[in-house]
């Protein structure tokens, strides 16, 4: 699967809930994607074996990828915990490339671990805020070039929801982006609702962030849907993307020259007020939001931004 701007493909982030939609209605998407440490057991660093393939779970990605294209989009690499770098996942990750052929391979710009005494690491269970400056991309580019070398080409990293930003950062986030994309020929996977949580949390807009990011750098776009809780907005990835999501596909969409596919993720406990109907609707919105305009408006240059090297 190659396809690009407007004409990009459309998927969904592969969960169990969605068994049934495989058998039933695959010819509405173009491609899975799926989060691989949902097919493994990580028994932990030093562990031998370390990974223990779930046979059920394989069964499925087996019949994913049987019908359509697969991708895979990773939680555990934690690339930017400074105290861990974990290559054994980065062999794992690449023999599954190899083994089911993903169409592309994505992952969180995060730090989400911190190593611990013989492999029983620290997770904290949510990606935390990042410093954005030069010592953090002195950190990810050999890092990145390490992985892009074993799975034989980029790796799209995902921008990220900032609950409790790091003040007084060195560079804004998308101009961070732009250097490590200029550095490292890494790709992005720009997530539209991580944005619309940004700007509803913080009051940062979305569309200042993607006229500052160099969009020929963007492999694939996410849409999804959150909930509040205590006042703060939330990615949880509940049910049906916001009005303002699509609003955003529609305007970077045809911008990103690079477009690869369209991920429409949600969480499975979501799934029984959703339905494979309410399913197809959200894929069939993000298909409409692809679609040029009948009478297309005058021609915007690709972004303003400028790559820091």
């Amino acid at each position: 699967m190659n396809v690009h701007g407007p004409s990009a493909g459309v998927g969904v982030l592969f969960n169990p809930a969605l068994a049934g939609f495989v058998e039933h209605h695959s010819d509405a998407v173009d491609f899975y994607s799926v989060i691989p440490e949902r097919f493994w057991v990580d028994h932990g660093r030093g562990a031998a074996p370390r990974f223990a393939p779930l046979p059920h779970e394989v069964g499925l990605l087996e019949r994913l990828a049987a019908r359509k294209p697969v991708t895979a989009h990773g939680i555990g690499l934690s690339i930017a915990s400074a105290s861990l770098f974990d290559l054994d996942y980065v062999a794992q990750l690449k023999d599954w490339k190899r083994r089911y052929g993903f169409a592309w391979v994505s992952e969180h710009l995060a730090a989400m671990r911190l190593a611990g005494g013989a492999g029983s690491d620290h997770h904290a269970g949510l990606a935390l805020p990042l410093p954005w400056d030069e010592e953090l991309l002195a950190l990810l580019c050999p890092r990145i070039a390490r992985v892009q070398e074993a799975l034989g080409g980029p790796i799209a990293l995902e921008n990220g929801v900032e609950y409790t930003p790091v003040p007084h950062a060195e560079l804004s986030e998308p101009a961070f982006l732009n250097a490590l994309t200029a550095r490292t020929g890494c790709g992005i996977l720009l997530d539209l609702h991580n944005l619309h949580v940004n700007e509803r949390n913080l009051g940062r807009p979305a569309r200042g962030f993607i006229d500052a990011l160099d969009l020929d750098t963007v492999v694939e776009i996410h849409i999804a849907g959150g909930s509040s809780l205590h006042g703060i907005y939330l990615d949880a990835h509940s049910g049906p993307c916001p009005p303002e999501v699509f609003a955003l596909l529609r305007q970077v969409a045809p911008r990103c020259r690079n477009l690869r596919g369209v991920t429409f993720e949600f969480l499975e406990s979501y799934f029984p007020s959703m339905g494979e109907e309410g399913v197809l609707e959200q894929i069939e919105l993000a298909r409409e939001a692809l679609r040029p305009p009948e009478h297309p408006p005058c021609p915007s240059p690709n972004s303003s931004a400028h790559s820091a090297t």
